[in-house]
C-alpha cells in the first residue's frame, strides 16, 4: 500500500510525495517503464501502423534506455547547477524524484485510445502538451524540493541545460552551413 500511496500522492499532492523519504528505487524504475510503454503505445495507436511485436519491443527497450540515460545526464547537470546556487541535496534523491515525475505519461495510452475512437487527433496533441507541462512542473518542483532552492533558482536550474544545448545546436548548424557554403562555392569555381 505504501508504493500505491506514493504514486497517488504524486498525482494529487506532488509536494507531499516528493518530500517523502521512503521512495524506492524499484518503484521509480517501474514508473519509468510504465510511462515509456504508455508513450510508445500511444504513438503506435495514433499513427495507426501495423504492429510488429519485435520492433515494438525493441522500440520500448530502446526508449527506456534513452529515457534512463537522459534522466541520469539531466540529474547530473541539475545537481551541478543547483550546487552553484548553494543548494544542498543528493543526486540519488533527485534521480528518484525525476523518475517519479514521469508518472503522468502513463495517461498517454488511454488518452490515445479515446482520441482514436473519437477520431480527434487534435485532442491527443493538446493532452500531450498538458502532460508535458505537468511533467516539467513536477521536475522543477523536484529540484526545488531536493535542493531547497527558491522557485526562480529551480526554474533557472531546470532550463539552463536546455538553453546551452540549444545554443550549441544552433552554433553547430551555423558552422555546418558555412562549411557547406564554402565547399559549394569552391566546387562551383572549379566548374
Amino acid at each position: 500500500m505504501n508504493n500505491l500511496e506514493i504514486l497517488l500522492n504524486l498525482l494529487i499532492h506532488p509536494n507531499y510525495a516528493l518530500r517523502r523519504k521512503d521512495k524506492s528505487w524499484g518503484l521509480a524504475i517501474v514508473v519509468v517503464i510504465m510511462a515509456t510503454w504508455s508513450s510508445v503505445v500511444s504513438d503506435y495507436l495514433m499513427r495507426g501502423t501495423s504492429l510488429n511485436y519485435t520492433v515494438f519491443i525493441l522500440s520500448v527497450i530502446l526508449t527506456i534506455t534513452v529515457v534512463l540515460f537522459s534522466v541520469f545526464v539531466g540529474v547530473s547537470l541539475w545537481h551541478f547547477i543547483s550546487e552553484s546556487f548553494k543548494g544542498k541535496g543528493k543526486t540519488s534523491e533527485l534521480f528518484l524524484c525525476i523518475c517519479f515525475s514521469l508518472l503522468p505519461y502513463i495517461f498517454l495510452a488511454p488518452m490515445a485510445l479515446v482520441a482514436k475512437s473519437l477520431n480527434v487527433t487534435f485532442l491527443w496533441v493538446l493532452f500531450q502538451l498538458f502532460i508535458l507541462v505537468w511533467v516539467i512542473v513536477l521536475q522543477i518542483d523536484s529540484i526545488k524540493t531536493v535542493y531547497g532552492l527558491s522557485g526562480s533558482q529551480a526554474v533557472l536550474t531546470y532550463f539552463i541545460p536546455f538553453a546551452v544545448l540549444s545554443f550549441m545546436l544552433v552554433f553547430i548548424l551555423v558552422i555546418a552551413g558555412i562549411f557547406v557554403t564554402l565547399v559549394a562555392s569552391k566546387m562551383f569555381m572549379l566548374l
